[in-house]
């Protein structure tokens, strides 16, 4: 075989496992950068208010209206966990809250998970707090007791007060089981 063949051969080897070595490298570094793309990047908000929404159930527990009134803010939107409930504004949450509380005895929360929330618009975490867990308790006239799974999602203010949440669960379902047997 000529010596031109051999040199050519050599280079062709050579540039051939350059490009490999090259593209390897390049996939590499495109895997690492989805990696960290990918990562739990949280909001500097979540942990604050994690803590505030974790007292927020330690306190309604205690039925203690006005201190669990005191963690929302002036203007706030709430969802009502009822069939067709509507967006409650501070008064109507307030009300909604004590009609859990003026119904129910012995009302106990139990996480199954804390997590964080996200705005519906980027994506993108946005300090909000979100849990799943089981309310149990008793009613106070039937003497019945329940225990239901719900997700509750809050979202804070710079102040650490509640301006948006909701309750999701069969509300209406578990209203309808520890109602008084009917005669």
């Amino acid at each position: 075989m000529p010596f031109h063949r051999n040199v050519e051969r050599f280079f062709y080897l050579h540039i051939s496992f350059k490009s490999i070595y090259i593209m390897k490298k390049l996939l590499l570094l495109l895997t690492l950068g989805l990696f960290i793309s990918c990562s739990n990047v949280q909001n500097p908000d979540y942990e604050k208010n994690l803590e505030i929404a974790k007292e927020w159930f330690e306190v309604f527990v205690t039925e203690d209206m006005e201190a669990t009134a005191a963690f929302y803010a002036d203007e706030v939107e709430y969802q009502s966990a009822f069939y067709g409930g509507p967006i409650m504004n501070r008064a109507e949450t307030i009300e909604y809250l004590q009609g859990w509380q003026d119904n129910m005895e012995n009302i106990g929360w139990e996480a199954e998970q804390w997590l964080p929330g996200a705005d519906p618009e980027t994506g993108l975490p946005n300090g909000s707090v979100r849990t799943y867990g089981y309310w149990s308790g008793t009613h106070s006239v039937s003497g019945k007791s329940f225990r239901g799974l719900w997700y509750h999602y809050l979202t804070f203010d710079e102040n650490g007060k509640i301006i948006n949440g909701g309750d999701f669960g069969d509300a209406t379902g578990l209203v309808m089981a520890v109602a008084p047997d009917q005669e």
